[in-house]
């Protein structure tokens, strides 16, 4: 028994006290960053998400094949927590030590011996998932390319031993007569019969011998969770607790300097916690439309950059090297064409099992080149365009509403007249020839339902959602005044907007700055005035599937309207195997649509959408955002698809319902 607490205690203290040192270490290293508000109110709304994302594993389960397994082994070391316990009691009280108030229940043992096997059965799923999705055989399109395969083996080692060893002292405490549970403790006996043969004296040296083992890998896994990727375990808990309710998409949080983040330190201390959180898993690179269609960018790579610096800063923020070089961030950390290569689309935060929030990083290293005038000329030159022109066009502002002349009826002014409804159209609806045909249609369907609306007319400028994104802090701010003093002038009960973009930072963002009318896509007028019989249609009887806009359906959760828009149009919907909140990039967010892409990166994030499309074998490509329109028409050309699939705006469809003419059948090859 001495020899037992001597080695085992050692190996606990020993353990110990690096596991601390190092999570000391990084807790320093998190805190030096700038300050990051609101983190910790809402404290149920915290709570629950605790319960639901890290005991209910609900991010981890949205992909089952790998889901399932790492809720099994996760869900096993909660349950096996008791047996830990119940290891150090025996190697430090007693060989029958017994929980306090637990005691030797017949139903603890039969758990504890049920999820050992369970998570040896998810150790050798994991190892399965691992091997068919090898970045040695799968490369790029690998899910792990990037990540450090080699510790997640170690990891899935360690996890195995400590199961064998504690099923192996269990077992040996059957024969040796000191094993507190019966026979419902199953795999403990199982096993056990195997060792029988050899005896009393020989199960009590394996009892021994597989306890300390047992201890000893334990303890060995926490030292070296803590100096891994692995860390997660840990940090998990306390990233997701910290992150934005409800989620980190909408607007936009970036800390207070909007000069940008130069250096590491400069980001916020919830970003530190972002990146020693990352679990490598991949889900954000597998879901990216930048790194899909092989662009420079991964948001699992950048943040393991990212923190890659943090660590190498380390002695400059927390030791006593006060002479040595902070590195920019962008580029000596992460390329330019990195950063750029954000469409915003939020996919990777909505994949990430831990509330990484990627987005709001990316736009916060985006602000330093743009500061600093690092950016392409045609993008200075849209931004240029938008504060002196206030659109993305350099249009005249008396231009903006041209469009209404050809109406055949005056649409009202609501700087003059009140109007139930104000229409916020938009750069492109309001200025691309294509659209403006799009935005002339759902002016007569309103005019035809009786809806009570208006334009701000030149009053309107960008709503700077993309200016945001782009990094482009003060023109967003200078935006949202001369748009906020324009709309006090206004009379008006609530907001519709063409685009998705303009959609999202009015809902989201102006409020945070006055505005306090609700705010609506035209796809919920659409279905607002076609459920209550304003607009009377007949059925189209379509075959088509629906697009839903990163701002839109993931952003914002606006994923059912356009379905019933599309249900009472009387279309048959065929699901995009990407869909809803988990649906494709068109490649135009986050200023994208203003810049140049290299043809010998392959395909764009559009045409891997159309392509995907075509395959579904249906008629129309269904969008509901003018910078779809845009990009997806296109697209369609580019791939040679324009006999097999017509892109067509929810409007169109409506309007041609309306009339009760179909659309004609395109033709076939």
């Amino acid at each position: 028994m001495i020899v037992r607490i001597v080695v085992g205690g050692t190996i606990t203290v020993l353990a110990l006290a690096l596991a601390g040192h190092r999570l000391y270490h990084l807790a320093r290293l998190v805190r030096s960053g700038v300050p990051a508000p609101g983190r910790t109110s809402g404290a149920a709304r915290r709570l629950g998400a605790e319960i639901v994302e890290v005991i209910g594993q609900r991010k981890i389960l949205r992909r089952r094949q790998s889901g399932i397994p790492h809720a099994l082994v996760f869900w096993g070391f909660l349950i096996l927590l008791f047996t830990v316990i119940e290891a150090f009691g025996d190697l430090l009280v007693s060989r029958r030590f017994a929980i306090p108030l637990i005691g030797h229940a017949t139903a603890l043992g039969f758990v504890e011996d049920l999820f050992t096997l369970l998570v040896l059965g998810g150790v050798v799923a994991f190892s399965v998932i691992r091997t068919l999705d090898s970045p040695a055989r799968r490369q790029r399109s690998s899910r792990f390319y990037g990540s450090h395969t080699k510790a997640a083996w170690l990891v899935l080692v360690m996890i195995a031993l400590v199961m064998v060893t504690l099923l192996g002292y269990r077992a040996a405490q059957v024969n040796t007569g000191d094993f507190p549970y019966g026979d419902w403790a199953f795999a403990s006996h199982g096993v056990a019969s195997l060792l029988h043969p050899l005896g009393r004296g020989v199960n009590s040296v394996i009892e021994t011998a597989m306890l300390l083992a047992n201890v000893a890998v334990i303890m060995s896994f926490l030292v070296f969770v803590t100096y891994s990727k692995h860390l997660h375990i840990f940090l998990a808990p306390l990233n997701i607790a910290f992150s934005r309710r409800p989620r980190a998409l909408g607007a936009l949080e970036l800390p207070g300097e909007t000069t940008g983040a130069e250096h590491i330190e400069q980001l916020s201390w919830k970003q530190l916690l972002d990146l020693v959180t990352c679990t490598e898993c991949g889900r954000c690179q597998a879901s990216c439309p930048a790194w899909t269609t092989n662009r420079p960018l991964s948001p699992k790579l950048l943040v393991m950059d990212l923190r890659d610096e943090l660590f190498a800063a380390s002695s400059r923020l927390v030791g006593n090297d006060g002479a040595a070089q902070p590195r920019a961030l962008v580029p000596d950390v992460v390329r330019e064409e990195t950063v750029w290569s954000c469409t915003t689309c939020g996919s990777c935060v909505e994949q990430c099992p831990v509330d990484i929030e990627h987005v709001d990083t990316i736009v916060h290293l985006r602000r330093r080149p743009v500061e600093e005038g690092r950016m392409e000329p045609a993008v200075q030159e849209v931004l240029q365009r938008i504060a002196q022109q206030g659109n993305s066009f350099g249009k005249s502002d008396r231009m903006r509403a041209r469009w209404t002349r050809d109406l055949g009826f005056a649409v009202k002014d609501a700087r003059k007249d009140p109007v139930r409804y104000l229409w916020y159209v938009g750069d492109f609806a309001s200025f691309d020839e294509r659209l403006q045909e799009l935005s002339r249609s759902l002016a007569h369907l309103l005019k035809g339902a009786d809806v009570d609306f208006g334009l701000l007319y030149e009053g309107e400028r960008n709503a700077g959602n993309d200016v945001r994104r782009i990094g482009e802090e003060g023109l967003f701010e200078m935006l949202v005044e001369r748009n906020l003093a324009t709309l006090g002038e206004a009379r008006f009960e609530e907001i519709f907007t063409t685009d998705p973009h303009t959609f999202n930072t009015l809902r989201n963002e102006y409020p945070a700055h006055g505005l306090d009318k609700p705010v609506l896509h035209y796809s919920q007028l659409l279905e607002r005035l076609l459920s209550s019989g304003d607009l009377v249609v007949e059925p189209l009887g379509l075959r088509v599937t629906y697009h839903d806009p990163c701002y839109l359906g993931r952003h914002n959760r606006i994923t059912e309207p356009p379905r019933a828009v599309l249900a009472r149009l009387g279309c048959t919907l065929t699901e995009m195997p990407r869909h809803g909140t988990n649906t494709f990039c068109c490649g135009a967010g986050g200023g994208r649509i203003w810049m140049s892409d290299d043809p010998a990166l392959g395909e764009r994030p559009s045409e891997n959408r159309i392509r995907e499309a075509v395959r579904l074998g249906v008629d129309y490509f269904v969008v509901a955002c003018p910078k779809d329109y845009v990009m997806y028409s296109d697209a369609v050309k580019t791939t040679g698809n324009e006999d097999r699939l017509q892109v067509v705006d929810l409007v169109q469809l409506t309007e041609r319902a309306l009339r009760a003419e179909a659309l004609p059948e395109p033709e076939t090859v």
